[in-house]
């Protein structure tokens, strides 16, 4: 073997390895992307479920008042109205 042979012999080995590790990387950032892709939908989907939790709670609320104000005799919601929204 002459020496030009080895030199290239040994740049091939190390081309291969320097190949090898660039695979490596490229192959651990897309998993690392594909994760945090994955967080993120899942962060948004837990908020999009909090947020229609809250509307449901407000609309019941809302509901069980309209009913009360509805049972209440008119001169009860005027009193009640003035009472709680009087002007400083």
């Amino acid at each position: 073997m002459t020496l030009e042979m080895i030199i290239g012999l040994v740049v091939a080995v190390f081309a291969a390895i320097a190949a090898a590790f660039g695979l490596g990387h490229t192959r651990g950032t897309s998993k690392a992307e594909a994760k945090a892709d994955q967080k993120r939908t899942e962060e948004k989907a837990a908020a999009t479920e909090a947020v229609a939790e809250r509307r449901v709670e407000a609309t019941k609320e809302a509901s069980n008042v309209q009913q009360t104000v509805n049972r209440m005799p008119d001169d009860d919601v005027d009193r009640e109205l003035r009472d709680t929204w009087k002007r400083g």
